[in-house]
C-alpha cells in the first residue's frame, strides 16, 4: 500500500514539475518587456539626465555653426528661390538681424540633432515597452518626420515663392516693397509648420486604418463632410491675405485623396 502510495505521489510532482515548466515557458515565451527590472526613480532621472546631455552638447555645437554661418546661409536660402537678387531684407529694431540669426540657428541644430533625440528618446523607453509597441513607436514617428520634411520642402520649392512673387508684382509701381526680415522668417516658418502637418494626412489614415480604427468605406462615405471641414478650416480659421490658406485647403483635398487611393489599396491587399 505505502509503495502505490508513494508511486501516486512521484507522479503528481512530477506532474506538478512539468506544469510548473510549462508555465515558465509561457511566461519567457510571453512578447512583453521580460526582464525589465523596475528601478528606483532616482536611477531613471540620473538616466534621464545623461541622454539629455547626450542630446545637448551636439545641438549647443549645432547652434554655434549654424550661428556662425547664419547669415550666409540665409540670404542664400532667400535669394536663391524666394526673391530677386536686388531686393534686400530690412530690419526695424537693433535686434531684430540677431534674433532672425538665433532662430534659424536653433531650428539648424535642431535638423540636425533630431535624429539622435528620437534614438536617445526611444532607447530611454524601449525597456519598458512591448515588441509591438517598440514598432509602432518605429512606424509612426519615422515616417512622420519624413512626412513633415516633404512638406516643407514642398513649401520652399513651390508655395513660398509663388506667394512672393505675386505680392511682390500685386504692390506694382506705386509701392515699394519693403522685406522685412522678422516678418519674412514668421511666415516662411509658419507655412512650413502648416504644410509639414497637412503632409501628415495621407500617413494619418493609413495608420488609422492599419490600427483598424477606421475603415476605407468610412473615410469614403464622409469624404463630402471632411471637405467642408479643411475649407471652413482655412477660409474662416487661418483665412490670410496671401493666399496660402487656399493653397493649404487645396492641398489638404489632395492629400485626402491620395490617403483614399492608399488604405484603398491597402483593403484589397487585406482581401
Amino acid at each position: 500500500m505505502s509503495k502505490i502510495k508513494a508511486k501516486a505521489e512521484t507522479k503528481v510532482n512530477e506532474k506538478m514539475r512539468r506544469d510548473d515548466k510549462r508555465d515558465d515557458d509561457a511566461y519567457l515565451s510571453v512578447e512583453g518587456p521580460v526582464g525589465d527590472a523596475e528601478l528606483p526613480v532616482m536611477e531613471h532621472l540620473l538616466e534621464l539626465r545623461s541622454r539629455l546631455i547626450v542630446v545637448l552638447i551636439p545641438f549647443g555645437i549645432a547652434t554655434l555653426v549654424g550661428f556662425f554661418f547664419s547669415s550666409k546661409a540665409l540670404r542664400y536660402l532667400l535669394f536663391h528661390n524666394l526673391f530677386p537678387e536686388e531686393m534686400a531684407l530690412f530690419v526695424y529694431s537693433p535686434m531684430e538681424w540677431m534674433g532672425v540669426r538665433l532662430l534659424f540657428s536653433f531650428i539648424f541644430a535642431l535638423s540636425v540633432t533630431i535624429p539622435l533625440l528620437i534614438y536617445e528618446i526611444f532607447a530611454f523607453i524601449r525597456p519598458g515597452l512591448y515588441p509591438s509597441e517598440r514598432e509602432f513607436f518605429l512606424m509612426a514617428v519615422i515616417p512622420s518626420l519624413f512626412s513633415y520634411a516633404l512638406g516643407a520642402l514642398f513649401v520652399y520649392l513651390f508655395v513660398l515663392p509663388l506667394i512672393f512673387r505675386y505680392l511682390i508684382a500685386y504692390s506694382g509701381d506705386i509701392a515699394q516693397v519693403a522685406l522685412s526680415a522678422k516678418r519674412i522668417i514668421s511666415i516662411i516658418l509658419y507655412t512650413a509648420l502648416g504644410f509639414g502637418l497637412i503632409f501628415q494626412i495621407p500617413f494619418i489614415m493609413t495608420l488609422a486604418v492599419k490600427m483598424k480604427l477606421v475603415t476605407y468605406s468610412w473615410l469614403r462615405d464622409k469624404r463630402l463632410i471632411i471637405y467642408g471641414l479643411i475649407l471652413g478650416i482655412a477660409f474662416l480659421v487661418i483665412a490670410d491675405p496671401t493666399g496660402i490658406s487656399m493653397i493649404m485647403a487645396v492641398a489638404s483635398i489632395a492629400l485626402f485623396e491620395l490617403g483614399l487611393l492608399v488604405t484603398k489599396y491597402i483593403g484589397h491587399k487585406r482581401r
